[in-house]
């Protein structure tokens, strides 16, 4: 096995007005946000002068300005954002807080700990910020940073999007993010660490199903657990209404993951030996069990500077269609916090979906509100209607047109309270750092090149 180093540097309308607005005879107190174009959720059109009206972390009524404006008291604040698309603040079903997205690390590799790595958390999440992500699934770190980062955020020590936490990922020992915690191994092992994290109060569970192109020797394309191992942490998470996830890069372990009842599939990258291969009978199970798929597209999907180690591009945007083709329930992730994947390039990922054929107003439901179903949160996010929560960002240009607005973020607030925006730079040119990565990971999972 090829020897990978724990890290280095890398480079770096509209006359329809819905949602419109509660029984309210005075706002006083209340915030308005006013822009040229608004969309209220993933299947709405488009409100031309639209307004949001919001009063601290809730919003209050939205729709067309020339019918929220009676509504409101003559001491209302009232932004203006002009020429831009007001609509939900987006999730990223899958990020790593904890990691540092200009280092390429293993999971192997050491973190800092206590207030250091704190600190690096709070950076990562003013980046998810900037990128107009107001929800992200933190779906592993070591011990229980993320829920008590979360904690800090909820307490108004930290700013940053709403965390969905999963703490440590239960793993096999020597599998895929062993150093972080969570070993388990057998029924009643995995059923005792799933009652840890329930005890940790996380908001979801992760597991290791296969594993990993960052922990050299776990194997990427072989289940790690038996479907009865999987049974039992499925069943502790969803008798405390915790929905359970699982890292599945493999084929295999994609397959024992839907037959062990979980909810949602990360990756699903349908690897085999040697590379990939698109499975149209687990596809159709995934389909028939409801289970959601997050295929973590990002940075290193791009066609520039591809180095996502799974397959050949060109194979592994072909599986990313089929996925699509089968009607497989898709909520956008993006993996990132990993090297050379940062944050604030969460567009990068979209436009890989692009690619493969998803449609604009596909992708704006997989990162809004059917990413807060899967998420158990479709009452609090994911839609700008009254009683919701205050999460709304603006893009420069329509998102229902081109993908390109979403590298265009103009605003964003996350539960009532507005960010300050630091502008996205362009891509780095990663060319020789990002073939090296891909060759040391592939040949670490022992793969030929």
């Amino acid at each position: 096995m090829a020897q990978i180093p724990s890290s280095f540097k890398a480079n770096n309308t509209p006359d329809r007005r819905p949602g419109l607005s509660v029984d309210v005879a005075s706002l006083t107190g209340a915030f308005v946000i006013r822009a040229a174009r608004l969309l209220l959720s993933s299947d709405s059109d488009i409100i031309q002068d639209g307004a949001v009206v919001i009063k601290g972390e809730t919003i209050i009524s939205s729709g067309l300005w020339l019918a929220v404006q009676p509504t409101l008291s003559p001491d209302t604040e009232i932004l203006d954002l002009g020429d831009v698309t007001l609509m939900p603040g987006l999730f990223d079903c899958h990020v790593h807080l904890s990691m540092d997205p200009s280092f390429f690390a293993t999971t192997g590799s050491a973190p800092p700990k206590g207030e250091e790595l704190f600190a690096r958390m709070q950076t990562n999440c003013f980046r998810v910020l900037d990128a107009g992500v107001t929800t992200v699934r933190d779906l592993g770190c070591p011990g229980t940073y993320s829920t008590e980062f979360r904690d800090r955020i909820s307490a108004g020590v930290a700013q940053g999007p709403r965390i969905l936490s999963a703490n440590a990922p239960i793993t096999v020992p020597g599998g895929h993010a062993n150093a972080w915690g969570g070993i388990a191994s057998g029924v009643e092992g995995c059923r005792q660490e799933a009652r840890k994290r329930i005890q940790e109060g996380v908001d979801v569970i992760k597991v290791m199903t296969t594993g990993g192109f960052l922990t050299p020797g776990s194997s990427p394309e072989k289940a790690r657990y038996t479907v009865e191992e999987l049974r039992a942490i499925a069943e502790e998470a969803h008798a405390h209404n915790i929905p359970v996830t699982t890292h599945a890069t493999g084929l295999e372990g994609i397959e024992r993951a839907v037959d062990a009842g979980f909810d949602c599939i990360e990756h699903c990258a349908w690897s085999v030996e040697g590379g990939t291969r698109f499975d149209e009978e687990i596809a159709k199970k995934i389909v028939a069990k409801n289970v959601a798929v997050c295929p973590t597209m990002n940075t290193a999907c791009v066609e520039k500077d591809y180095f996502l180690p799974w397959d050949a591009r060109e194979h592994v945007m072909k599986n990313l269609s089929r996925l699509r083709d089968h009607g497989v329930q898709m909520v956008v992730g993006t993996d990132n916090g990993i090297g050379l994947c940062p944050f604030e390039r969460y567009a990068d990922g979209l436009s890989v979906l692009v690619e493969a054929g998803y449609s604009l107003r596909e992708i704006i439901a997989s990162a809004t509100d059917r990413a807060s179903k899967v998420c158990g949160l479709s009452t609090v996010t994911g839609k700008l209607l009254p009683g919701m929560s205050a999460d709304i960002v603006a893009f420069a240009g329509n998102p229902l047109e081109s993908v390109e607005a979403f590298f265009n973020p103009r605003f964003v607030m996350a539960r009532g309270r507005q960010h300050k925006l630091t502008p996205i730079p362009p891509p780095a040119d990663n060319s020789e750092m990002a073939e090296l990565i891909s060759k040391l990971l592939r040949k670490g999972a022992g793969l030929t090149q």
